[in-house]
C-alpha cells in the first residue's frame, strides 16, 4: 500500500478550474479515492486551503466546507500540528531553507515515510532531500490504473 501526504496546493489546484495542474490534480484525488492509499495530511491543511479558495474568490462556506472534507477521505490520518511536528518542520525549514507551511508538509510525510504530492516546485525540489516527491501527474505515471 502507497503512503502518501498530499500538499494543499493539489487540494486547491482540483477545486479551481483556472489552477494550473486542476486535470491532473483532478485524476490523481479520484485515484485516491478509487485505491484508497494510507494517507498523512496535516492539520494545517484545512486553512491553507479554505484560505486559497476564499481569497481566490470562492464563496466562503463553499471553500470551508471543501477544506474539512478533506479530512473525510479513505485511509486519512490527520497530523497535528503539535510541538514534536512543529519542532520537525523548523529543523526541516532551516537546513532545507522551506516555507513554514511547506516544511510541515514535508515533516508529516518524513514521520511516516510516506511519499509527497505537490503541485509546489520548491517544496518538491527541496523537499526531495528528505522524502520522496511527486507532482500529481508524475505520481500518476508511476501507479497502475485500478
Amino acid at each position: 500500500m502507497r503512503l502518501l501526504t498530499i500538499d494543499s496546493s493539489v487540494f486547491v489546484s482540483r477545486a479551481r478550474a483556472q489552477e494550473v495542474g486542476h486535470p491532473e490534480s483532478a485524476a490523481f484525488l479520484q485515484w485516491v479515492r478509487a485505491t484508497r492509499p494510507r494517507l498523512f495530511i496535516p492539520t494545517l491543511v484545512f486553512p491553507e486551503v479554505a484560505a486559497a479558495l476564499s481569497r481566490t474568490g470562492s464563496d466562503r462556506e463553499v471553500a470551508h466546507r471543501y477544506a474539512l472534507a478533506i479530512a473525510s477521505l479513505p485511509n486519512t490520518l490527520l497530523v497535528a500540528l503539535d510541538e514534536e511536528v512543529a519542532q520537525q518542520a523548523a529543523a526541516l525549514a532551516a537546513r532545507h531553507k522551506l516555507r513554514g507551511a511547506d516544511a510541515v508538509f514535508i515533516a508529516a510525510a518524513a514521520m511516516f515515510a510516506a511519499e509527497l504530492v505537490t503541485l509546489n516546485a520548491e517544496q518538491r525540489e527541496r523537499g526531495a532531500a528528505v522524502v520522496q516527491t511527486h507532482t500529481p501527474q508524475a505520481f500518476l505515471a508511476t501507479t497502475t490504473t485500478p
